[in-house]
């Protein structure tokens, strides 16, 4: 039989037993109660306190309880009111076990090891912890809210080509309900841009910071972001970087170390700068210097509202150095003027 419905059985026996009522001593054909038994129905915790009580009273015990077995009785719930009955019961006197009913034949109860005073209190401890203990669950996940996720920060801004917009691209997502949405996977993509990584999970905000990079190109910077089935992007403005050369041209013709010029003949000059990813980068203020004014003579060098600008006006026929400064860079050309237009002059 389970070891369950023995001690139920027990219980019942023991309950049928002691319902005769008491005597000085002990009630006339109810078997005492053995440690074991008094064990076990603490243990199990069927009875209240009371009616634990009011058993110990009709039945008495077949054992003097000694202090240890008191510190047991206490470690598996015994309160005060049977301790009170047990007392009673052993100053009481010794009791003398019943003799067995010849017509009841009762079933034996399964053998009980009587464990450890600190193995029960180590059980009585961890009880509480065992209890509520319950089985892992999937909680199903709520939709996502789609007025609240999308980029939340960084959209629209600014910034050089070849390096981190200013303020971080923030990403965020959220559900139905308004909560952050930890540990969702979110990828990204970009147009005129670089990304640190193409995938990443949101953190304990539901949040996710894009490691962006602009250009190389100047101009817009599209950044995509896909989570489920939902799509969202984001727009910047890759703009050129610091000039690392500058540029020389004579109309639409670019300058490329050496000029021909044609004596008398006034020649306008624009100068603009070049990033190092090759974009054109406007300047502000320009200086123009000539090694031999005899030959070629800087009457402008400034600005106007095109960009940079050099005027110069070949005198006598010759060869001279032209040195254009601007942003910090500099340039030297080769200029040599012929007496009548030569065929491989670049101006006019």
């Amino acid at each position: 039989m389970p070891a369950a419905l023995g001690r139920r059985f027990t219980f019942v026996s023991l309950l049928l037993l002691g319902g005769g009522g008491t005597t000085q001593a002990q009630s006339a054909g109810a078997e005492p109660l053995r440690k074991s038994d008094l064990l076990r129905l603490l243990s199990v915790g069927t009875l209240g306190s009371g009616e634990l009580a009011a058993l110990v009273r009709r039945t008495c015990l077949s054992f003097t309880p000694t202090s240890r077995d008191r510190a047991d009785l206490v470690a598996l719930g015994a309160d005060s009111v049977v301790l009170r009955e047990i007392d009673q019961c052993a100053r009481r006197g010794a009791p003398v076990r019943a003799a067995p009913r010849a017509a009841a034949v009762r079933p034996r109860a399964p053998p009980v090891r009587r464990p450890r005073a600190d193995s029960v209190k180590r059980v009585v401890a961890m009880a509480p912890a065992a209890a509520i203990r319950a089985e892992p669950r999937d909680v199903p996940r709520l939709p996502l809210s789609a007025a609240l996720t999308g980029f939340v920060l960084g959209g629209g801004q600014r910034g050089a080509v070849g390096s981190r917009p200013p303020v971080p691209v923030i990403f965020q997502v959220r559900d139905t309900a308004g909560a952050p949405v930890v540990g969702e996977a979110v990828t990204f993509g970009v147009t005129n841009g670089l990304l640190g990584v193409a995938r990443a999970v949101t953190d304990s905000a539901g949040s996710v910071r894009v490691d962006l990079t602009l250009g190389p190109k100047a101009g817009l910077t599209l950044v995509r972001a896909a989570v489920r089935a939902m799509e969202r992007e984001a727009t910047l403005y890759a703009q050129p970087g610091a000039p690392a050369r500058l540029l020389l041209r004579c109309g639409d013709a670019l300058v490329e170390g050496r000029i021909a010029l044609t004596t008398h003949v006034p020649v306008v000059f624009r100068v603009a700068g070049q990033d190092a990813f090759g974009n054109v980068v406007p300047v502000s203020q320009v200086e123009a210097a000539t090694g031999d004014k005899n030959v070629l003579r800087v009457v402008v060098a400034g600005a106007d509202s095109l960009g940079g600008v050099v005027r110069v006006i070949p005198g006598e026929p010759g060869s001279t150095s032209l040195v254009i400064v601007s942003s910090g860079q500099r340039e030297d050309f080769t200029a040599v003027v012929w007496q009548t237009r030569h065929t491989g002059a670049a101006c006019p």
